[in-house]
């Protein structure tokens, strides 16, 4: 299926071995990463980071819950799988699988039907709301677009509730909304940038941009020297959020956390119908993304809502759409120990990346040294592809 502006193999998780552990020989084998193939010649994998994912779906015994779901991400030219973290990409197209496939259904004359999903790999759920046709059928054809993928399609809105802590179990892992990350390369220079460690819907390492030495700013973003300084600023993060205990421990998981880069918008998007907010740089298993991960939005649009953090000091347009809330005010208790009401509220983020602009809901409440988010949504469209057997072999130990 392509996912929103991703690609990869939606399978069942009864046609692969009981064990996790046992997963790695099959799906490199069948996405051509097997021998090491950058080109993934010999699979049906797409030869980039976001054309090399797995979903993995079965029907839930979970209360409440529809589907699980886990995430795979397959490396391209090495022998490695990833499953830290989650793809909001990929899931989006979990839905409209899980209809298709009969593991849903909706009710009679439903025009739209509410999906259920519990993602493994962070323990948190996911609601997405697809559009059903009059067969009970889910409605592909639509008029939604999303910047990264032409053509249209019935939109599909993902909701990643109770996002935060995904993997750290902290809104922010450090316990500051702003740090220094400092950098000593092995044959290069010291230098330190500030950063926001944050972890919603999956953990990231926010840049400030504008706190990039001189020469990082001016070099090729696909220069081998730029990705060998921003791997290093992504392996101090990681040590910093506790995903790592060193450095050398970070390279060994490209998949978490993933980085990204912050700056002023600098155009506006008629997609967005209004001047994006903020600029975001994305990073995909060590290279630049071509857009920005559905997780990644989430995240930065929670931060940039949340005082004192880099996206939020970056962020060129001070207020962004409100909506009321039906909620009661959420008691929140600060530092000093005083107890405060803050009103939860629906703000609405645009940001821009390379490919377009993405919307992101945000339903928050904070106050000044506590944050609460309680959901993120985001809109994506998705298609089938192709269905059948993916054949693979295995190699044999002697």
């Amino acid at each position: 299926m392509r996912a929103g502006t991703s690609k990869g193999l939606f399978i069942y998780r009864h046609d692969l071995p009981a064990s996790e552990n046992l997963w790695a020989g099959p799906l490199l084998a069948a996405m051509g990463s097997q021998n090491c193939d950058a080109r993934q010649i010999d699979g049906v994998g797409g030869a980039t980071s976001t054309t090399s994912k797995v979903a993995v779906v079965s029907p839930s015994a979970r209360p409440g819950i529809d589907i699980d779901y886990t995430f795979v991400q397959v490396a391209v030219g090495q022998r490695t799988v990833d499953f830290s973290g989650n793809c909001g990409n990929i899931c989006s197209g979990v839905g409209p699988f899980a209809l298709q496939e009969g593991l849903v259904q909706p009710r009679p004359g439903e025009k739209t039907l509410d999906v259920r999903i519990y993602n493994t790999n962070t323990s948190r759920v996911i609601h997405e709301t697809i559009q059903v046709d009059e067969y009970g059928s889910f409605q592909e054809d639509g008029e939604y677009t999303i910047p990264g993928v032409k053509g249209t399609g019935s939109e599909i809105k993902v909701a990643f509730v109770d996002p935060a802590g995904s993997m750290t179990g902290k809104l922010f892992p450090s316990g500051r909304r702003t740090d220094t990350i400092v950098v000593q390369e092995r044959n290069g220079p010291r230098f330190s940038v500030k950063a926001t460690l944050i972890d919603a819907a999956n953990p990231f390492v926010v840049i400030d941009g504008s706190t990039l030495p001189p020469y990082l700013k001016t070099c090729a973003k696909d220069s081998i020297g730029y990705l060998e300084h921003m791997e290093s600023i992504r392996r101090e993060g990681a040590v910093m959020m506790g995903l790592a205990s060193s450095t050398d421990a970070a390279a060994k998981v490209r998949g978490t956390p993933k980085l990204a880069i912050v700056s002023p918008p600098e155009s506006k998007f008629p997609s967005a119908n209004a001047a994006a907010s903020v600029h975001v740089l994305a990073f995909s298993m060590g290279k630049p993304h071509p857009s920005v991960q559905l997780t990644g939005a989430a995240c930065l649009a929670s931060a940039a809502i949340i005082q004192d953090t880099v996206v939020n000091r970056v962020a060129t347009t001070p207020h962004w759409q409100v909506s009321k809330t039906e909620r009661s005010p959420s008691p929140m208790s600060d530092s000093d120990g005083s107890c405060s009401l803050v009103q939860p509220g629906r703000k609405l983020v645009r940001i821009s990346h390379p490919s377009g602009a993405i919307e992101v809901e945000v339903t928050a409440a904070s106050s000044k040294t506590v944050a609460v988010v309680d959901r993120c949504t985001v809109s994506r469209t998705a298609r089938r592809l192709f269905e059948g057997k993916v054949y693979y072999y295995q190699e044999v130990v002697q």
